[in-house]
């Protein structure tokens, strides 16, 4: 079967960072993406337009919770399935996993994530081919998407014996003509986590419509966004702890090392 797997991160200039992944079968995506933007029309939102969680508003309270109970009403039905991972960026490991590099750090948090991702895909359906689109972002190096497909299929291949399960890794803006409109849930949801781990609900003056909207997407999801879920959860939290990361990298290393 094959899949896309539609992304975005939340929190990358504060402690907690969060990545998050919708992931549906490719015969669904037109149809979502279509719905999602008719209900926008509907509420009189802009086609082009963002939904974002900074524009969380008293006044757009309304028009975002129906977004919100239209999404988890296809995860209730079994169409689509969320993921997030969420990372201490404050830990010293964390600087290390990337070699001080901050954006090679960020994108080995990326790539666990997707290969999180397409392995339990493959090994749920034999098979299976997906499609990533990230939301579109200045890197400075211009092949990170590139070297995180190659990363991905060759991490595959060993771990599965599967080749090519990621058909592509490409970028997609969230607004404007040509945007990859379910980017704008992935941002609300993973802003919305991010608000819980960041400590952002108890700061003082912190926004009462925010806390109201985290109650809300709790509610619909039945977790509270402080706690991981089971494994298997069709709206999955994980905190993400780099040091395992890179004691298993480690260890494949010198496994895999001339002579040992």
């Amino acid at each position: 079967m094959k899949f896309t797997l539609i992304c975005d991160e939340s929190g990358t200039d504060k402690r907690y960072l969060v990545v998050g992944a919708l992931s549906l079968p490719r015969t669904n995506h037109p149809m979502m993406a279509a719905e999602f933007q008719k209900l926008k029309q509907s509420l009189g939102f802009r086609p082009e337009g963002e939904l974002k969680w900074k524009k969380v508003s008293q006044w757009h309270f309304d028009h975002y919770r129906q977004f919100m109970e239209w999404f988890f009403g296809h995860l209730t039905a079994n169409r689509v399935r969320f993921r997030a991972h969420i990372v201490d960026t404050s830990a010293g490991n964390y600087r290390r996993y990337g070699a001080g590099d901050k954006e090679s750090s960020f994108y080995k948090v990326y790539y666990h994530l997707l290969y999180q991702s397409v392995r339990r895909m493959a090994l749920d359906e034999d098979g299976s081919n997906v499609l990533v689109l990230l939301d579109d972002k200045r890197n400075r190096y211009p092949f990170r998407l590139e070297v995180l497909k190659k990363s991905l299929n060759a991490a595959l291949k060993r771990d599965l014996k599967k080749t090519g399960l990621v058909a592509n890794v490409e970028a997609r803006p969230s607004s404007g003509p040509h945007a990859e409109p379910l980017i704008q849930i992935v941002d609300v949801l993973i802003g919305a986590i991010g608000h819980v781990r960041n400590g952002d609900l108890a700061n003082p003056g912190a926004s009462k419509v925010k806390g109201e909207m985290v109650r809300l997407l709790e509610q619909l999801s039945g977790t509270s966004f402080a706690y991981d879920t089971a494994a298997r959860s069709p709206f999955n939290l994980w905190t993400f702890d780099v040091g395992v990361a890179m004691q298993r990298r480690e260890q494949h290393q010198k496994k895999n090392r001339p002579g040992t």
